[in-house]
Formats: C-alpha cells, sequence, structure tokens
C-alpha cells in the first residue's frame, strides 16, 4: 500500500514538473508583397483565393489574397519570444481631433468653432427650405 502511494505522488510530482514548463506559443510569420508582414496566431488556411489567419496578439481574423503573400514561415521561439506586444507607441493628439490632455481641456478650440458655425449653418438652411405656404 505504501510503495502504490509513494509512486502515485511521484507521478503527480512529475506531471506538476513536466505542465509546468513554459511553452513558447507557435506563431507564423506572413512576408507580404512588395513589403510588410504580418503574424499569425495559428497556420493560415487557404480558401479560395485568400488566406485567412488570426492575427497575433488580437486574434483578429484576417483575410489576405493569396496574390499579396509572398512566403508564409514558422517563427523561431527566440524570434517569438523577441515579439512584445506592449511596446506599441501611442498615438499622440492628432490635429483634426484636437487636444485630448487635460491641460488644455476648457479652452475653446477650433474644432468647438467648427461645430457651432456648422451649427449656424444648419439654422439659417432651415429657415430658407421652409414652404412659403405656412
Amino acid at each position: 500500500m505504501f510503495k502504490r502511494l509513494a509512486v502515485a505522488a511521484a507521478l503527480l510530482v512529475f506531471a506538476f514538473v513536466l505542465g509546468a514548463e513554459e511553452t513558447s506559443p507557435v506563431l507564423y510569420q506572413i512576408d507580404l508583397v512588395p513589403s510588410g508582414k504580418l503574424i499569425s496566431r495559428d497556420l493560415p488556411v487557404l480558401k479560395g483565393t485568400n488566406y485567412l489567419l488570426h492575427q497575433y496578439p488580437t486574434g483578429t481574423l484576417l483575410s489576405v489574397r493569396k496574390s499579396t503573400v509572398k512566403q508564409i514561415g514558422k517563427m523561431t521561439p527566440a524570434a517569438a519570444a523577441a515579439i512584445n506586444p506592449t511596446s506599441a507607441v501611442r498615438i499622440r493628439n492628432l490635429a483634426f481631433q484636437g487636444p485630448r490632455d487635460s491641460a488644455v481641456a476648457g479652452r475653446y478650440s477650433v474644432i468647438d468653432h467648427a461645430r457651432s458655425a456648422a451649427g449656424a449653418a444648419n439654422a439659417g438652411t432651415a429657415n430658407r427650405t421652409a414652404s412659403p405656404d405656412e
């Protein structure tokens, strides 16, 4: 009885040790024509004239034309580990959106001026489009 219990405990320990190994995800690199690349979480599948794949790291389902794919290759574990999805550069304020920082909040911006001008123009057209019968 004691031997069986010891063997079961040893097997349980080995199972946890083997299961605790961290495996890097299998990623695929899709080289595009004329330049550029995509990283896929799974092997792209050819459906008709398009490849279907799940983009890394978001998992978004993409469809890429076969004619725009130069080659598909499996990435090495070192290359897959080098990909850091959190290293994206934050988009700053765009000119057509106006400032979004709290330091400039409350100022009268160009966008507010454009909105008030559009509102005034729309109010004027309402009077011009009224029928003469009214």
